[in-house]
């Protein structure tokens, strides 16, 4: 099976002298003390800029499918695929602040300037609970390196942030319920359930400058994901200067919300026309 990997993690395992991966744990030594040049910093940097839009399609590409899903009367997997869709678009928000993620029997984050260090982010312990795979460690890195930057980070929902709380929800439907509970309608305001409402509601919760909605049970599943895509997409803008979505992705995207008939100066498009 092919591994197309991320560009970071691929140039470094490179400037290791690693080209066999199912030899890579054994680079980790010289891993760990791995340091950024300055001939290297530029190439790593132009590498993660172009991680940082892929990652970004995957958000976008998930948060899309899941207002797809949701417009067709379900609601169990749109709340699988809004939860990916904001770990996605924290991951791009981190590289895009030159923060790459780089794996090596264990989770690394190294930030891309001179003198910086691959840095363990996975296997401390937070509330008494030890932090182990992408998804936790991705939460648990973003909260302290971004903190209150982040406004969504200024209050909590049921004592978790916003970002556990939907990694929560996402467990709870994956591994906790014993089925989907359609055709119900859970996990979401009602209302939203008529494609009209979607519509408005999404609009709503864009345009939300209370935040209030994002930290409300009823509405935290897709209000949530809204507002972390276009801090995504803010900080993918300040440092990708050309077009960014090619035509032909832009166009699977647009396939799938066009039932929703959305207007094109909406302003869920911003989100996808980058």
């Amino acid at each position: 099976m092919n591994s197309n990997r991320c560009r970071v993690q691929q140039t470094v395992e490179l400037d290791i002298g690693c080209t066999d991966l199912t030899k890579w744990k054994s680079y980790k030594h010289l891993f760990e003390s791995y340091i950024i040049t300055c001939n290297r910093k530029d190439i790593l940097s132009n590498e993660l800029k172009n991680d940082a839009l892929d990652i970004y399609f995957k958000g976008i590409f998930s948060l899309c499918d899941a207002i797809s899903s949701l417009s067709n009367g379900n609601h169990s997997w749109p709340v699988i695929k809004l939860y990916y869709s904001v770990f996605y678009f924290l991951r791009c928000s981190l590289a895009s602040r030159n923060i790459a993620f780089i794996k090596n029997n264990g989770i690394y984050t190294l930030k891309i300037a001179e003198g910086e260090i691959p840095i363990r982010r996975d296997g401390k312990k937070i509330r008494g609970e030890r932090v182990s795979g992408d998804h936790k460690t991705t939460i648990v890195t973003y909260v302290d390196l971004i903190g209150e930057q982040d406004i969504l980070q200024t209050n909590t929902i049921n004592g978790l942030n916003v970002y556990e709380y939907l990694m929560e929800m996402r467990n709870q439907i994956t591994y906790r319920e014993r089925t989907f509970k359609e055709p119900e309608f859970n996990h979401f305001c009602s209302e939203i359930s008529s494609r009209e409402q979607l519509s408005n509601y999404i609009l709503e919760y864009i345009n939300d400058s209370s935040y209030a909605f994002c930290f409300d049970e009823a509405h935290i599943c897709l209000a949530v994901p809204l507002k972390v895509a276009l801090m995504a997409k803010n900080e993918l803008k300040k440092i990708i200067n050309t077009e960014s979505i090619s035509k032909e992705k832009r166009a699977v995207l647009h396939g799938l919300i066009a039932s929703l008939r959305l207007r094109k100066e909406f302003s869920f498009m911003q989100l996808i026309d980058i």
